[in-house]
């Protein structure tokens, strides 16, 4: 699906229809120029269940009745939207998402599936891009003890933040290209495919070269910038709601993940299979661990691990994508560089359709930390 440029338009209350099937793996960036400047932002639809005692599965096909949809109200524009908000300096677009929903409306998110990427011209002349994401309730997960607290947004910039349904957010809604993720997200619903689970494979961060260490190559540590990546790392896979976190058992993939465990109160799965020499020796062990990782996927993941490992990984992954998605993996050395983690986004089909119960990769996101 191709990105989207809206501007104050009428309203227009019927939703465009969407072919739920060309929304599995279609790239959310329509090609354009880059202008000389654009101001960044980013923000989540975030929906749940009517009924609090339902739990989202994946596969689940979900109807418009059975959920409940975020929105808020602006008094300056005096206008509903989706909670927004420009990203601070330094900080990564996927921290900016959750930090502003939870500002503008008290609810603690983790972020699945990307959206379609909205551009309009401002009035001083300057792009606006905002990134969407499905925004999950996640409440007080082991992701959010490791988030610092925010403060509510004032009223003279949000005064209400409101659960309304799918048919009411659509007219209340504003904007034009506001009403389209919100069909986009729906689409979601109805074809199995709104509940996710993201899959992070981060690189380790920055270690020690080789030739200036002299002890064994599984103790190779981290430096002080790998320190510093470490720490970054930190709001990248709260983001994303990691709560399992696996990795190779040599030291540099301990430690960049060592940070985010001890804050998130949550142990690691150190896994030999995963570590250079084994990968070299035993590649099919590497390989039935990243399938194992991926079948069993039941909770937001994150797998630490090395550069020459990568290939393999990407390669399971790539083998429950389309052509399209498969093209979003890294495709040539070095894949990631240090502390960077590519996202997959995994589905399972429903079960009542052809290849139901199989898990898929719907998109991929590529997100790093400062060096």
């Amino acid at each position: 699906m191709a990105g989207i440029v809206c501007g104050p338009c009428p309203r227009r209350r019927a939703r465009q229809s969407v072919n739920t099937a060309t929304l599995i793996g279609v790239s959310r960036f329509r090609p354009r120029p880059i202008p000389s400047h654009l101001v960044r932002s980013a923000g989540a639809v975030v929906w749940r269940f009517r009924d609090p005692s339902c739990q989202a599965q994946l596969g689940q096909i979900i109807k418009d009745e059975d959920i409940e949809i975020l929105i808020v109200h602006r008094p300056r524009y005096n206008d509903w939207s989706w909670p927004k908000g420009k990203s601070e300096l330094g900080e990564p677009i996927v921290s900016a998402a959750v930090r502003e929903v939870e500002e503008e409306t008290g609810e603690i998110i983790r972020l699945g599936l990307p959206l379609t990427v909205q551009r309009y011209r401002l009035g001083s002349g300057q792009i606006k891009e905002v990134r969407y994401w499905v925004g999950h309730v996640a409440g007080h997960t082991p992701a959010a003890r490791v988030r610092p607290p925010v403060e509510r947004a004032p009223r003279r910039e949000i005064d209400q933040a409101r659960w309304v349904s799918p048919s009411k957010a659509d007219r209340l809604l504003t904007r034009r290209g506001d009403r389209r993720l919100l069909t986009e997200v729906l689409a979601h619903a109805h074809a199995g495919t709104l509940v996710t689970m993201p899959l992070v494979v981060l690189r380790h961060a920055k270690a020690v070269s080789r030739s200036s260490w002299n002890g064994g190559e599984g103790e190779r540590v981290l430096t002080r910038s790998g320190v510093r990546q470490s720490l970054a790392a930190i709001d990248m896979l709260s983001a994303f709601g990691v709560s399992r976190l696996v990795s190779s058992e040599w030291t540099r993939c301990v430690q960049t993940l060592l940070p985010y465990a001890g804050l998130a109160g949550v142990p690691m799965d150190m896994r030999a299979e995963l570590t250079e020499a084994a990968a070299q020796e035993h590649p099919e062990g590497l390989i039935g661990t990243a399938r194992g990782v991926l079948e069993d996927l039941s909770e937001p993941t994150v797998m630490c691990v090395h550069r020459p490992t990568l290939p393999s990984i990407f390669s399971v992954l790539q083998a429950r994508s389309n052509a399209q998605v498969q093209l979003s993996f890294p495709q040539e050395s070095p894949w990631l560089g240090t502390a960077e983690a590519v996202i997959a986004h995994v589905a399972q089909m429903p079960l009542t359709g052809a290849g139901g119960g199989e898990r898929v990769v719907l998109a991929v996101e590529r997100h790093g930390v400062s060096r």
